[in-house]
């Protein structure tokens, strides 16, 4: 008898917790990733926007998706992001979870379905790779009547971390992939830069060399990378400490073994400039949770804010 009280008083506070889970997804944006039959629920907002990222959308402490749905009273915010997932992975799980669902109201009258993504950091390092299922996933969206509003990668890195990423001439591999992903959200490059030998993947009937499409980039793109989540302030790195790192990496001496003396020395000393300035795109120490690449709290209303004032005016956002 004493074990069953036990099991039931185990029972009715999992069942408060339950309900107290619920109410709160009724307040904020809410998941959907266990549920493959989620579906939209607070039919006073017409805009319905489905997040799709990787671990930093996942966070469930007061996430920047739960401040959007608070802040912007017209739309409502499914989160279907999954830890660990780079492009290529999240380009699937919107197939799965969202195309697949039948339960998401795309063409349905008086109604606007937008795509909110913020993933690509898990692929990074392959910047081709990661432009590629970005471009094939807004131009899926964009088929399936999505609105896109896409947000590029948050800074990321810190001083002394021991992440293989930032090791050596890696770090400089590290900026220039990240800022080639930013650069292609932000529509910076052309379309060679951007998919580079994906380039030729692009909609039939469009020249290799032609300027990207509306469907191929987002409608709405936002700028999370040179934000306030930015440690802009950080001393750089000293020019002799990067020139050394990239002079002593096999790698690096190896993949410009084939320049002239000269161009090796000039393109060594605008590597190392551009490695030194590495610090200044770290994570902002006060906005990093539990390692440099996860914002907390503080950092997710960073970016919230950040993102307020360039969302769609449909959504009928009041910014703080």
């Amino acid at each position: 008898m004493r074990a069953w009280r036990s099991a039931s008083g185990i029972v009715f506070a999992c069942l408060l917790l339950a309900g107290a889970a619920s109410a709160q997804s009724r307040r904020t944006a809410g998941y959907a990733w266990d549920n493959p039959n989620w579906r939209f629920s607070v039919h006073s907002r017409p805009v319905k926007v489905v997040l799709l990222a990787g671990s930093i959308g996942a966070f469930r402490d007061r996430p920047y998706g739960a401040l959007i749905h608070q802040w912007c009273e017209r739309a409502e915010i499914r989160n279907v992001s999954r830890v660990g997932m780079g492009a290529p992975q999240l380009f699937t799980h919107f197939q799965d979870a969202v195309l697949g669902n039948p339960n998401v109201p795309v063409g349905a009258r008086n109604t606007e379905t937008w795509l909110l993504f913020g993933g690509g950091l898990n692929s990074v390092g392959l910047p081709s790779r990661t432009n590629y299922a970005m471009h094939r996933l807004f131009r899926l969206a964009h088929r399936r009547d999505f609105h896109v509003v896409a947000l590029t990668l948050t800074p990321w890195g810190a001083d002394g971390t021991r992440d293989e990423r930032w090791a050596g001439a890696r770090g400089l591999h590290a900026m220039q992939s990240t800022r080639r992903v930013v650069d292609y959200v932000m529509g910076r490059l052309t379309p060679e830069e951007a998919l580079g030998p994906f380039a030729n993947r692009r909609p039939r009937g469009v020249a290799l060399s032609a300027p990207w499409t509306s469907s191929e980039r987002p409608d709405v793109a936002i700028e999370l990378y040179d934000s306030a989540l930015r440690d802009r302030g950080a001393a750089p790195w000293p020019i002799e400490r990067t020139r050394a790192m990239l002079r002593e990496d096999r790698r690096y001496r190896s993949s410009h073994a084939s320049l002239s003396a000269p161009a090796r020395a000039a393109q060594l000393d605008a590597d190392a400039q551009i490695l030194s300035d590495a610090p200044r795109w770290f994570h902002r120490p006060e906005y990093r949770g539990f390692d440099h690449i996860h914002p907390n709290r503080q950092g997710h209303e960073a970016m919230a804010r950040a993102m307020c004032p360039s969302l769609p005016e449909s959504w009928g956002c009041s910014c703080p």
